[in-house]
């Protein structure tokens, strides 16, 4: 039967079955299980096959074994039948789940001592000092790269080593948490863990400070931007980094609601006085 033309159908049992005694291993960087099983099981199985695979996705640290198989099923009169994979959940072997465990253990130590370590003042003073900032990122790179850099290793040796057993490509690991402002606030990394050289590659997704307002780092997105803050002297931090900048929040119109005062961050000149 010719399984290169007509129509293909893809078939997911949901179910256990016992440990596989063997499984071909697929690199899977971030990547849709069901599609990456059809096509390895259209490129690599006939008709009547059946192999266990293993995705082995470093980058989340985890991985998935399936057992997966091929039949056919008639299609139109005159139409050559069509390929059907099916695949169905195994327990992942033993020895990949134990690679995986050491790195996950390796990357929660790392997430645990970043936590740990207020971002000190004299690398960021406040987190409005994100806004159109161009050192601020690569001056926190720096820091978590110099404070971390023993668990930094660990996780990417870990990570090497499962690589290199498993015939991988990609070593990355990554990790999204909170690290707290020695200045108030808190900031939202992805710390990814980088192969030659060996070091973090810091992505900032969010800023807040102390009264859990988002800071913006565009600064063209700034302007009417609603703001809560416990103390005036929260918004004259504030204003100490917007102002230069042609923005500010205007003390005389605020709003003291529910324990904040509230008002809106605009351009100088416009409402504020």
């Amino acid at each position: 039967m010719n399984l290169l033309f007509g129509y293909v159908f893809f078939v997911v049992v949901t179910s256990f079955s016992s440990p596989a005694k063997s499984s071909e291993v697929v690199e899977c960087y971030n990547c849709d299980h069901h599609k990456t099983i059809s096509a390895w099981g259209l490129g690599h199985l006939q008709v009547g096959e059946q192999e266990t695979i293993t995705l082995v996705d470093i980058y989340n640290k985890n991985a998935c074994s399936y057992g997966v198989s091929i039949s056919s099923t008639p299609t139109l009169p005159g139409e050559p039948d069509s390929p059907i994979v099916t695949y169905r959940t195994e327990q992942v072997p033993p020895e990949i789940s134990t690679m995986m465990s050491e790195l996950q253990r390796a990357s929660s130590a790392l997430v645990s001592e970043a936590k740990s370590k207020a971002i000190p003042k004299n690398i960021i003073a406040s987190p409005w000092e994100f806004v159109n900032c161009s050192y601020c990122r690569a001056d926190i790179n720096d820091y978590l790269n110099s404070s971390l850099s023993g668990k930094i290793r660990t996780v990417e040796a870990t990570a090497i080593t499962i690589a290199q057993a498993l015939n991988l490509l990609n070593t990355s690991v990554a990790n999204q948490f909170q690290i707290p402002l020695e200045a108030e606030g808190s900031i939202l990394v992805e710390l990814t863990v980088i192969n030659s050289p060996i070091k973090l590659e810091v992505e900032i997704n969010r800023i807040l400070d102390a009264d859990n307002n988002e800071v913006k780092q565009d600064v063209d997105n700034l302007n009417n931007m609603n703001i809560k803050a416990a103390l005036k002297a929260h918004i004259e931090d504030m204003n100490n980094y917007l102002n230069p900048l042609g923005y500010g929040v205007n003390l005389k119109p605020l709003r003291f609601t529910d324990g904040f005062y509230r008002g809106r961050v605009t351009i100088l000149g416009s409402d504020y006085k």
